[in-house]
């Protein structure tokens, strides 16, 4: 991945502009990309958010969301019986 492509993934990602932002106000766009990589590093570290390295590339998902998602399934509350909730 391209460093421009990495600095914009990271920007897509929900809050963690305005996290670094607050905290370091004075920082340049390439500070602002290292600090936010540098915080999903310490979610990570403490195990609020998964990273996953695969082939040299570092992924980061939410940890829960991840394990949790609902969005995934593929049923109904047709598909469900009686039988379901005994």
């Amino acid at each position: 991945m391209k460093d421009a492509d990495k600095i914009a993934a990271l920007y897509k990602v929900d809050g963690l502009y305005g996290f670094v932002k607050k905290h370091f106000h004075a920082a340049s766009d390439l500070e602002n990309a290292l600090l936010m990589e540098f915080v999903l590093h310490g979610l990570a570290a403490y195990s609020l958010i998964s990273k996953k390295s695969i082939d040299g590339r570092v992924s980061f998902t939410d940890l829960m969301g991840s394990m949790i998602n609902l969005n995934d399934l593929d049923f109904n509350d047709e598909d469900l019986t009686d039988d379901d909730f005994r």
